[in-house]
């Protein structure tokens, strides 16, 4: 019973000081981090699209627990183009648009030493920190909500985001948040830990396998819908992401067509 009940303590320990458990590669969580814990995360994207293009995008986020249940977070998109003219070719370089936003865990339901259900409401704004033909041309406010269920060995996350555009289309658009339209963000992922089948009384690293369906659909009938299988590690103090993006679906006139992702990423949990 003493093994039992250490193995709780130490798993629900792990979660509630870092808030960073199970979280998915490219959607929110509501697994926040817990008062003054700040969670670091860096992740390299590398985009091919159609016709040879490309976009390598490094994306620096920052996230802080405030007070209970209550976190902040700060995301820049640092880009380099590689599209054909006059979108930013040759390797050029920019900044996208700054994401700021507000999180609150409205739900905690913890049915055991893992098993848990947690419900979170965010809002905040993309600013128009753009540069070089990068980000959103105005700001764009947005609001959203996402749960999260842990059950055992496996992991849930369904989450949906609007964003209200307050200004025009960029000039030469190579996104769909770009085309100065509202938008609906709408998110389904899965994660498998496959090892350790049971938590023992020594902290370890976790392996998991992911699985997500990424959307978005914007007010001019634009859409894309991408799927993506990944792998996360979770040790104790840090985080690695390993993931692919593969298209389902889309309907982008207005941006060159998605061939395939690939994401690599670190959090690290201080």
């Amino acid at each position: 019973m003493r093994r039992v009940a250490a193995r709780g303590v130490l798993v629900c320990a792990l979660m509630v000081s870092t808030g960073g458990a199970q979280e998915m590669l490219s959607m929110p969580s509501a697994t926040a981090p817990s008062p003054g814990v700040f969670i670091p995360r860096v992740q390299l994207r590398g985009t091919v699209f159609e016709g040879g293009q490309g976009l390598v995008e490094q994306r620096v986020r920052g996230e802080y627990g405030l007070v209970r249940d209550w976190s902040a977070s700060l995301e820049l998109p640092i880009n380099q183009g590689f599209f054909d003219g006059p979108r930013p070719s040759g390797g050029a370089v920019g900044l996208g648009s700054l994401e700021a936003l507000v999180e609150w865990r409205v739900v905690r339901w913890d049915l055991g030493p893992i098993d848990t259900v947690r419900g979170a409401v965010f809002g905040g704004a993309d600013l128009p920190t753009g540069t070089g033909g990068f980000g959103e041309s105005g700001l764009q406010p947005c609001v959203g909500g996402v749960v999260t269920t842990i059950p055992g060995r496996q992991g849930f996350d369904v989450a949906a985001r609007y964003t209200w555009a307050t200004a025009g289309a960029a000039r030469h658009p190579h996104s769909l948040s770009q085309n100065g339209r509202d938008r609906l963000e709408a998110d389904v992922g899965y994660a498998f830990r496959f090892a350790p089948a049971a938590y023992g009384e020594v902290r370890e690293a976790a392996w998991y396998g992911t699985l997500e369906l990424n959307s978005a659909f914007s007010a001019d009938d634009a859409h894309f819908v991408t799927v993506g299988p990944g792998l996360l590690i979770e040790a104790p103090t840090y985080a690695l992401e390993i993931g692919v993006q593969l298209p389902a679906s889309s309907a982008e006139d207005h941006a060159p067509r998605l061939r395939y992702g690939v994401i690599l990423g670190v959090r690290w949990f201080l």
